[in-house]
């Protein structure tokens, strides 16, 4: 799209551990005063819509669409496609299916909206897809992180599915020429790990295409030792959840903890900038939201959407790899 195109984001606003109208509002009024070319179409109870109107928020910028039904998050597959017809989530990723948004934002749950999307969307080349996060490396330095939750369970020629996909968006969001891709182990030498990293680490080594360094070890990912890290679904989520954990512990303490803690935590650490999980593999924009992300945090999913959608990530992606 042309850079003064407007950007139109699709947002299901029913979904979360801590939906609260009025955060929803405040944070759609703060992206939409950071992008003046940002349209939100907003998906989700009446109590957003008053919400909405509460903020004063110019109603030429956004759309209001009734649409109060949310998924279970540990909803069966089948169930989620067979119904939930008039759900927020399936509405938001109609809407980018229909050329209608360029991009869908949820913060509900993963399983249904990944399932969703695969089926509305469709995946590109057979490809698997998976979550995508960008995760801090230093000061003003970045990684990219998958899967993290898309998938339970995944063989190696998936986890070489994830490095093509995470090169490729690594590519288009920091405009790299050979991003620097590992695979997430136990230790860093050949000869350890599990049969799945092994043989995903020969999958990418084996493709000229990809700038492979072999393994990383947990304690080298905010470190900036590598660009593109590579790992099974249930492994990423655990991993970053564990980080978060530890953040939250600096975030909360109490007194002259608190101080200190903040004197030795860096500013770049702080979780919630770096919220908005791009769902890579599918032929849309689709970006998942932290299910317990704040006010700041779903401002912060928004802008990155848009963000991504003026950068063609899923184009880009398709023109890489040769996908018509």
């Amino acid at each position: 799209m042309d850079s003064k195109q407007t950007v139109t984001v699709a947002l299901d606003a029913t979904g979360g551990d801590l939906v609260n109208p009025l955060s929803v509002a405040k944070a759609i009024r703060f992206a939409l005063v950071l992008n003046p070319d940002l349209r939100i179409k907003v998906y989700g109870s009446q109590k957003i819509n008053v919400a909405l109107a509460s903020e004063k928020i110019d109603a030429k910028r956004y759309d209001f669409i009734l649409a109060p039904e949310s998924i279970p998050q540990d909803e069966e597959p089948r169930k989620v496609i067979e119904s939930y017809s008039q759900c927020a989530m399936r509405k938001v990723i109609e809407a980018v299916s229909n050329h209608e948004a360029d991009v869908a934002v949820s913060s509900g749950g993963t399983g249904p909206l990944v399932t969703l999307s695969r089926h509305i969307l469709g995946v590109l080349d057979n490809l698997r897809p998976a979550l995508c996060a960008k995760i801090p490396s230093g000061p003003g330095k970045y990684a990219l992180m998958l899967d993290l939750g898309a998938n339970a369970q995944s063989k190696s020629a998936d986890l070489y599915s994830f490095a093509k996909l995470g090169h490729c968006a690594y590519k288009v969001l920091f405009n790299s020429s050979s991003p620097r891709v590992s695979v997430l182990n136990v230790g860093t030498e050949r000869n350890k790990g599990s049969a799945l990293v092994k043989e995903a680490r020969d999958l990418i080594e084996k493709d000229r295409l990809l700038n492979c360094l072999g393994f990383v070890e947990a304690n080298q990912l905010f470190t900036g030792e590598t660009d593109v890290i590579v790992t099974d679904g249930f492994t990423g989520n655990v991993a970053l959840k564990a980080a978060e954990g530890v953040a939250s512990i600096f975030l909360n303490a109490q007194g002259m903890k608190k101080f200190f803690s903040k004197l030795a935590r860096p500013d770049w650490l702080i979780p919630w900038q770096y919220n908005g999980s791009l769902l890579l593999g599918v032929d849309g924009l689709v970006v998942k939201s932290h299910a317990s992300a704040g006010q700041e945090a779903i401002a912060v999913a928004l802008v990155q959407s848009y963000n991504m959608a003026k950068l063609h990530i899923v184009e880009s992606i398709k023109n890489e790899l040769k996908i018509s």
